[in-house]
C-alpha cells in the first residue's frame, strides 16, 4: 500500500506507515501478547503497513494511545517505520 502524498505549507509530504518486523511477528506468535499491545500488534499484521490513524481507527483507541504504543514497539524492534520504497 503505497502511502498517501499530503501537502502542507507548500510542501509534500508522506505519511509515516508502520509494520511489524520479523521480531515482532514472532514475539507476537509465540506470546500470545494481550491488551492494547497485543491489539496494536494485531492491527499491524492484519492490515499491513499502516498510519497511526488507520491503527487507532481499527483499534478503537485514541490516535495518542495508539501512537505511544507503537512508540514502544519500534522502540523494542518489534515494529518499523516504512516507506513508500520499502
Amino acid at each position: 500500500m503505497q502511502p498517501i502524498k499530503v501537502t502542507l505549507f507548500g510542501g509534500p509530504k508522506t505519511r509515516k506507515n508502520y509494520q511489524l518486523t520479523a521480531l515482532g511477528k514472532t514475539k507476537a506468535e509465540q506470546y500470545n501478547v494481550a491488551g492494547a499491545k497485543g491489539e496494536v500488534m494485531v492491527s499491524l499484521e492484519n492490515i499491513g503497513p499502516c498510519t497511526i490513524t488507520e491503527i487507532a481507527n481499527d483499534t478503537k483507541m485514541t490516535p495518542n494511545s495508539a501512537k505511544q504504543i507503537v512508540k514502544a514497539l519500534v522502540r523494542d524492534g518489534w515494529a518499523r517505520k516504512v516507506t513508500a520504497e520499502d
